[in-house]
C-alpha cells in the first residue's frame, strides 16, 4: 500500500484543503489549512482518518458556498445546514423563516396548521349556496334515495326551521352560531340533539356536493351535543291537557289523544293508519313495522279517547296527513296558554296509567317498553286521583270537534 505523501491536498471543484503532518517525539498532529474568503483557517486533528474525512467535507461545502457553516461544529453544522438545504429552493433566507416562526409561536397558533386553514379557507372556490338551496336538494335527494315518509317529515319540519332562522350562504355558518340557536330553541336535551343530527346530516351532505371543503370536519360536527340524562320527566296536568284538547283543530286532536291516552310515540303516530283502531275491541293495533321497538303490540283505546274521536270512525288512511306537525303544536301551545313539553304525552300516559292500575308489567305491554323503563320512570310519579281525573277527561261541546276527511 502506497504510503500517502504530505503535505496532502484534498479537492473539491476549484476548492482545495491541505493537510499538514506534524510528528513530534511523543505523538502525530494533522492541521487542516484552508481560505474562506480572505481568510486563512487552521484546524488541528490527532487522529489521520478524521483529519481527511473532516478535508473532504470542508472541500465539498467550501465549493457549494456553504462557507459559514464550517464555523460551526458537530450537530450544530449538521442541523444549520439541513435547515439551509431545506429553505435554498424556496429562496427563504434563514433568518427570515425563523423570525416568522418565532412570530407565530408567540401567537400561540401551529404555523403548519395555520397555512393548512389559510390556504383551505382562501385558495377552496367554493358556490354560493343559501342554506335554504342546500335544504331543498338535501330532501330531494333523500327522497330519491328511498327514505321513509316519516324521516322527510321530521328532516323537513327542522330544516325548515333551520332555514328561516339562518338566511345566509351554507359555507358562512360557524359553529358559534349554531350552538346559539341550537340552545335558543329551549328543547329538551334529547329533542336538541336530533335537531343537530338532521343539520350534521345536512352539512354533510353539502360537503360530499362540493358546497363545503371535503375532507375537512363541518361546523355542525363541531356543536356541542346536550347531556341527556336520567332527569325528571315532565307530564302535562289533567287542566294543561283539558287546555289542549279544547284548542286543537281536527288534525292536531288525534294526535294529543293518541299520545296522551294511548301511550304511544310520536313516530308511531305519525305512521298510523285508521284501519289499525280497532273500535269494537277498544284497542289500536300498533304493528311490527311501525312500533319502535319492531314489536306488535295492542294500546288501549280508553272510553274518554274513544269519546274525543268518535267522529273519525269512518276516517280512512294516515291519521295525521301531510301537516308541518312541530309549528301546528308551537301555535297550539301558545292558543292554549300551556307551554308544550317534549315527550309529554306518552310520559303523562305512562304515568297516570301507572297511578291508576299499579300493574307495571300490563303498562309496560302497552306502552311498548320494559318492566323496569316503567318502574323506573313512571311509578308513583302522579296520585291515583290524578290518573282518574286524566282519563276522564270529556269533550265539553263534541260537536265543535270537524273530523278530517276520509285519506283514500
Amino acid at each position: 500500500m502506497k504510503k500517502p505523501k504530505y503535505p496532502m491536498e484534498v479537492k473539491a471543484g476549484s476548492s482545495r484543503v491541505k493537510i499538514y503532518r506534524v510528528v513530534e517525539s511523543h505523538r502525530k498532529r494533522f492541521t487542516l489549512a484552508y481560505h474562506e474568503g480572505a481568510r486563512r483557517k487552521l484546524r488541528q486533528f490527532a487522529d489521520e482518518g478524521e483529519a481527511r474525512r473532516e478535508a473532504k467535507i470542508i472541500a465539498e461545502r467550501l465549493n457549494a458556498g456553504q462557507g459559514d457553516a464550517l464555523e460551526l461544529t458537530g450537530k450544530d453544522r449538521d442541523v444549520y445546514l439541513f435547515a439551509v438545504s431545506k429553505l435554498k429552493p424556496l429562496q427563504v433566507p434563514l433568518n427570515v423563516a425563523v423570525e416568522e416562526f418565532v412570530a407565530a409561536k408567540k401567537i400561540g397558533v401551529p404555523l403548519l396548521a395555520a397555512a393548512k386553514f389559510y390556504r383551505e379557507e382562501h385558495s377552496s372556490k367554493l358556490p354560493d349556496k343559501t342554506v335554504s338551496d342546500v335544504v331543498a336538494e338535501f330532501l330531494q335527494a333523500k327522497e330519491t334515495d328511498g327514505r321513509s315518509v316519516r324521516y322527510l317529515q321530521d328532516c323537513k319540519a327542522r330544516l325548515e326551521r333551520f332555514s328561516r332562522d339562518f338566511k345566509v350562504n351554507l359555507k358562512d355558518v360557524r359553529t358559534q352560531e349554531l350552538d346559539a340557536w341550537l340552545r335558543g330553541l329551549k328543547l329538551a336535551s334529547r329533542t336538541r340533539n336530533n335537531f343537530r343530527t338532521v343539520i350534521c346530516s345536512l352539512f354533510s351532505f353539502a360537503r360530499d356536493a362540493g358546497y363545503l371543503v371535503k375532507g375537512k370536519p363541518t361546523e355542525a360536527e363541531s356543536t356541542t351535543v346536550a347531556k341527556q340524562g336520567d332527569g325528571e320527566i315532565e307530564v302535562f296536568s289533567p287542566e294543561e291537557f283539558s287546555a289542549l284538547l279544547s284548542a286543537a283543530d281536527a288534525h292536531l286532536l288525534p294526535f294529543l289523544i293518541f299520545g296522551g291516552m294511548a301511550g304511544l310515540r310520536s313516530a308511531e303516530i305519525l305512521r298510523l293508519k285508521w284501519e289499525q283502531v280497532n273500535w269494537p275491541e277498544s284497542v289500536i293495533e300498533i304493528q311490527g313495522k311501525v312500533a319502535k321497538t319492531g314489536a306488535r303490540r295492542l294500546a288501549p283505546l280508553v272510553p274518554a279517547a274513544a269519546e274525543w274521536l268518535k267522529s273519525y270512525k269512518d276516517a280512512r288512511g294516515p291519521v295525521i296527513g301531510q301537516i308541518k306537525l312541530y309549528e301546528r303544536l308551537e301555535k297550539l301551545s301558545e292558543s292554549a296558554g300551556v307551554p308544550w313539553k317534549q315527550n309529554a304525552l306518552r310520559h303523562s300516559f305512562c304515568s297516570y296509567r301507572m297511578a291508576t292500575l299499579k300493574d307495571a308489567p300490563r303498562v309496560s305491554y302497552e306502552a311498548g317498553n320494559s318492566v323496569r323503563m316503567i318502574q323506573r320512570h313512571y311509578d308513583k310519579v302522579v296520585t291515583e286521583s290524578q290518573g282518574k281525573l286524566w282519563f276522564s277527561i270529556m269533550p265539553k261541546i263534541a260537536a265543535n270537534v270537524v273530523p278530517m276527511e276520509a285519506v283514500a
